[in-house]
């Protein structure tokens, strides 16, 4: 039939993300930038995420092209897949086989005429697994890489540091300033490099496991980056030096709205692996002008009961509305939020599980976004023309945090977690200091809307790579 020839001539795209709720969400807009362009997406998660993902008929509706499946990853049913470690040990032992006998399977199905033979594989870049199965396989594969440009340049310096002797350190003086990688002089330190850097003996074994993971993108057929070239061209350069093609496509959220028009706002909550609070949008409707801060440490953060009424006692010492999403198992101690915090809540906060943070993030009631210094959370803020206050957790967060402080000069680092230094961190970028941080995000701002907009940037990359993809296809016909 023809309606099934011009399916079997799609190309096809298969992705898989790493099992974080900011690794998925980013990639999924990506692949429903490519399923909009024509290309038939496979997207696959592991069980337990795909269980967990809401509305995916709601999804298949708007993108007809856009399928979604999933793999054991190895785990049994009953673990918590809260210690990264474990799953990052069983990935190429147990997980890796599984998705590649998930690919052989899409091919077998193309020889029944059920979906087009496999292109390509985007893998998330953190896991090289997806490398080896495609390299097996001869299958050509894209990593996808979710953080910024100047995380991604500092880790492929860590052996150079090593080298040097300035990994492992040898006191404990952490605000020590990292020197000798290109285009970062004089703003990194210590303590903004990944956790395992901080060892007082160097582990081999653990920092040549985490290298040769980043490497591996190395070897891949290009780069797709989550970030854009006015943000932060000269490390986007130094990055493109380690790869065979780099995609810039950042803000991929913005960039898809721009592509499908009005049909993003009924589609921004969809594909979270917690169910979204809307009744927070009527509250900020409320709200006066630029008032309210927004709260959120996203998906992996978890907090002390102190830290939480520290933060709770600045936020309402600040004098400003607030809405603070908690999402559940975010607390160590207790799974449930204190009294005096949902008490106080209805006196000058709201409080949320989980909250549509894009929709947030646009609202006219909002004027500042405490955060953990995630690369979506910022990407988001710098799109909305938010300023932003950073209290950085684990992994790439501290560099960000150093980007957003120093760098672009669009908000302030948390310096301790204290009701006083919390509060008068809130009062300084909402008050003092509000003008000076607006003019700088709303020319970051700018700068996004420019790599979006038709011939600019980002917006050009997806074209090259959409491209690029179809040429693989036809080479492969």
């Amino acid at each position: 039939m023809e309606g099934s020839k011009v399916k079997m001539e799609q190309a096809h795209v298969v992705m898989f993300p790493f099992i974080l709720q900011g690794h998925i969400k980013v990639l999924l807009s990506l692949g429903e930038l490519l399923s909009e362009a024509g290309l038939y997406v496979t997207f696959v998660n592991t069980h337990q995420n795909h269980k967990r993902l809401a509305n995916l008929q709601a999804l298949t509706t708007h993108f007809p092209n856009l399928h979604f499946e999933s793999i054991s990853d190895g785990l049994p049913d009953d673990h918590p897949r809260t210690l990264f470690q474990d799953f990052f040990e069983g990935m190429k032992t147990k997980t890796k086989p599984n998705f590649k006998e998930h690919i052989v399977s899409l091919n077998k199905k193309s020889e029944n005429g059920l979906c087009p033979p496999v292109t390509c594989i985007i893998g998330d870049g953190v896991m090289s697994f997806p490398i080896e199965v495609a390299d097996e396989l001869g299958i050509p594969i894209f990593s996808f890489y979710g953080t910024s440009a100047r995380f991604l340049w500092a880790f492929f310096n860590i052996p150079k540091l090593v080298e040097e002797g300035q990994i492992p350190f040898f006191d404990d003086n952490m605000n020590y300033r990292i020197h000798g990688i290109p285009g970062l002089e004089g703003l990194l330190r210590r303590k903004d490099l990944p956790e395992f850097c901080a060892l007082k003996e160097i582990d081999h074994n653990m920092i040549n496991f985490f290298v040769e993971e980043t490497l591996a993108i190395t070897k891949t057929s290009g780069l797709i980056f989550n970030t854009f070239d006015e943000l932060e061209i000269d490390s986007v350069q130094n990055v493109a030096t380690k790869c065979s093609k780099l995609y810039t496509v950042a803000p991929i959220n913005a960039l898809l709205q721009s592509q499908i028009g009005p049909r993003a706002q009924s589609i921004a909550s969809l594909g979270s692996l917690w169910d979204v609070e809307q009744n927070c949008i009527k509250w900020l409707d409320s709200q006066p002008l630029k008032s309210v801060v927004y709260v959120s440490f996203g998906s992996i953060t978890k907090s002390s009961i102190s830290q939480l009424k520290e933060f709770w006692h600045g936020l309402v010492d600040s004098g400003h509305p607030f809405l603070w999403v908690i999402r559940p198992g975010a607390i160590l101690d207790e799974e449930v939020i204190p009294k005096e915090l949902e008490k106080g809540q209805k006196e000058r906060g709201y409080v949320v599980d989980w909250a549509p943070q894009e929709e947030v993030m646009a609202h006219k009631a909002l004027g500042g976004f405490l955060n953990q210094s995630g690369w979506n959370s910022i990407l988001e803020s710098i799109v909305a023309g938010v300023p932003m206050i950073c209290w950085p957790y684990s992994g790439d967060h501290f560099i960000n945090c150093q980007c957003v402080t120093k760098v672009w000069k669009i908000g302030l680092e948390l310096g301790d977690w204290d009701r006083l230094t919390i509060k008068t961190t809130i009062k300084e970028l909402m008050g003092s200091r509000r003008e000076e941080f607006q003019e700088s995000v709303d020319k970051a701002a700018q700068w996004a809307k420019n790599c979006i907009s038709k011939g600019g940037s980002s917006s050009l990359n997806l074209e090259k790579l959409i491209k690029d993809i179809k040429g693989i296809k036809e080479i492969k016909v």
